[in-house]
C-alpha cells in the first residue's frame, strides 16, 4: 500500500494518503518566520515514542525526517496551530498518536506551499 503525508504550509494541513485516497486531515503548525519550515521532499527516516515530558516539548511521538531542519512530532504544553515552531511540524499529541502506527519508515513526506 502507496503511504504519503503532504503538509500544506500555507493552510497549516497535514494530510494523510493511502493508495492516493485521503484518509485523514489535520491542524498543524509551522515554523515561525524566523525559524521557517522548509518545504521538499522527504522521508521517515525514524520513529520515536517519548513516554514523559523532556527539556524539548516533542510530544508524544517524533517522525524523524530526512531533513536536518525538521521533523513531525506531537506537543505537550502546545502552542500548536500557526506559525509556532522552529521549522518542524507540530501536531496535537492525540493526532500524532493516530497517525503513528499507519505510517512506516521510508513514508514519503511532501511540504508544499500553495
Amino acid at each position: 500500500m502507496k503511504k504519503q503525508i503532504v503538509v500544506n504550509l500555507t493552510t497549516l494541513r497535514c494530510s494523510y494518503f493511502e493508495n492516493d485516497r485521503l484518509v485523514k486531515e489535520y491542524s498543524v503548525g509551522i515554523g515561525k518566520p524566523s525559524t521557517p519550515t522548509p518545504p521538499g521532499n522527504y522521508q521517515i527516516v525514524d520513529k520515536l515514542v517519548f513516554e514523559k515530558m523532556g527539556d524539548i516539548d516533542l510530544g508524544s511521538r517524533r517522525l524523524v525526517l530526512s531533513s536536518e531542519k525538521t521533523c513531525l512530532h506531537g506537543s505537550w504544553n502546545g502552542p500548536v496551530e500557526g506559525y509556532v515552531s522552529g521549522g518542524c511540524i507540530r501536531m496535537y499529541n492525540k493526532n500524532i498518536e493516530e497517525l503513528f502506527p499507519k505510517v512506516e519508515i521510508g513514508t514519503s513526506v511532501v511540504m508544499i506551499n500553495s
